[in-house]
C-alpha cells in the first residue's frame, strides 16, 4: 500500500504511521536514490546505502517506490553482496 506521497507501508496502523511520518525527510531520501540511478544508472541497494551512508532498511522502501513508479527496474542480473548472498542489481528504466 501507499500513501498519498507515494510513500509504501504494510497493511497494519504502525506500518502507516510510519510511512506518514517524517514525509519530508522520505521524499528527500527517495530523490537522492534517484539522483544515483540518473548518475550510475545500475546500482545494488547495498551501493546505494554505501554512496549515500544509509542504512539499507532506509533505502530499500525508496528503491521498491521507484520501482513501482517505473523509475527503475530490475535488471534480471545478481551480484554477490557484503554478506555472501546474492543480491539484485536495479536500473535506470
Amino acid at each position: 500500500m501507499y500513501n498519498k506521497n507515494g510513500i509504501g507501508y504494510q497493511d497494519n496502523g504502525s506500518s502507516k504511521a510510519a510511512a506518514d511520518f517524517n514525509t519530508e525527510g522520505k521524499l528527500t531520501l527517495r530523490q537522492k536514490v534517484a539522483d544515483l540511478f540518473d548518475k550510475h544508472g545500475r546500482l545494488t541497494a547495498e551501493q546505494v546505502a554505501n554512496l549515500l551512508n544509509k542504512a539499507e532498511i532506509s533505502v530499500k522502501p525508496r528503491i521498491s517506490e521507484l520501482k513501482k513508479e517505473g523509475y527503475i527496474k530490475n535488471s534480471g542480473d545478481k551480484v554477490i553482496g557484503k554478506w555472501g548472498t546474492s543480491i539484485s542489481v536495479w536500473e535506470k528504466v
